[in-house]
């Protein structure tokens, strides 16, 4: 089986990912800035920075890496807006450093994680020809990603995948989202009110689907596009997504105001490209991924 480094691989997404390779046989090397001595059947921790050029292709030479998966970034928009300098080295400069190792050690295959931020607002549906007008410094960076990874893919010869990935959910999160958010209130029995966003619209993903996508990715071997759409099914407003919250938590108190938030608003994605090159299609469907978000929860209370 190949051998994959995935870095980030302590990290929200990033430990899925891990999990997922390692489950089906695959060598993973897990590469963090945090030291980490727990180390799965098939997974080997190394402690390294982005921006270390020597160590990258030290790791990369020494275990036999022959693909990357890029999980590790400053990844939640709103901080990005109080720390635009901070967000834009890690996810830029960090990137390019990345590349860079992976092109000067002969690793070609690189997915790459982009998001639903480089969009902006768009009124009406959302195919990956729309245009990018990102809104936050991290948007920002995941457009500048995107357009390096095509240089990298026409200059040098790279196969960079870049994977849009809408509002991920699921065990393990530690950033503030409004599901997250909410999903605790009702588990820890105490109340959740926003004063609006009931009408703010959502492609939720389970981290689980975000995995399956990645290793969709890894194992296509000549996608006809390099940038995808990827979600976990139709869009569903915050009310709609309290409503599965409440099914999963019987008598949450959650109030939540009308009209829409501070995050862009988008319509319907298309995923038909991701279908078609990729083969992935979300398996976990949003009650079901939230009834079990909930057990989750309980067993690991915050």
């Amino acid at each position: 089986m190949a051998t994959t480094l995935v870095t980030g691989g302590l990290g929200y997404c990033g430990q899925h990912v891990v999990r997922a390779l390692a489950g089906r046989g695959d060598e993973v090397v897990s590469y963090n800035r945090d030291f980490s001595e727990a180390a799965d059947a098939g997974v080997v921790p190394v402690q390294g920075e982005l921006f270390d050029i020597p160590r990258l292709l030290e790791t990369i030479r020494e275990r036999g890496v022959e693909r990357i998966v890029h999980t590790a970034a400053m990844s939640h928009p709103d901080l990005s807006i109080e720390f635009p300098v901070a967000t834009f080295s890690a996810n830029v400069d960090g990137t390019l450093h990345l590349f860079e190792a992976a092109r000067l050690s002969g690793v070609r295959r690189i997915v790459s994680f982009s998001s639903e931020t480089v969009y902006g607002h768009v009124d009406g549906p959302v195919a990956e020809s729309a245009p990018l007008h990102p809104t936050t410094p991290y948007g920002v960076t995941k457009v500048t990603v995107e357009l390096m990874a095509d240089v990298y893919n026409r200059l040098y010869e790279m196969d960079v995948i870049s994977l849009r990935i809408s509002e991920v959910y699921g065990p393990g999160n530690k950033m503030p989202t409004a599901l997250r958010d909410m999903l605790i209130a009702a588990v820890r029995g105490e109340p959740f009110r926003m004063d609006a966003g009931a009408h703010h619209r959502f492609h939720f993903i389970h981290v689980e689907d975000v995995a399956r996508a990645v290793l969709r990715a890894l194992d296509c071997a000549s996608p006809e596009h390099a940038v995808f759409n990827v979600n976990g099914g139709p869009q569903v407003s915050l009310r709609e997504a309290a409503e599965h919250v409440r099914a999963a938590v019987p008598g949450a108190d959650i109030q939540l105001g009308a009209g829409h938030w501070h995050l862009d608003r988008q319509g319907e994605w298309d995923t038909s490209r991701a279908e078609r090159e990729l083969g992935y299609r979300p398996a976990v469907a949003l009650d079901e991924g939230i009834a079990r978000y909930a057990e989750w929860l309980r067993e690991h209370p915050y």
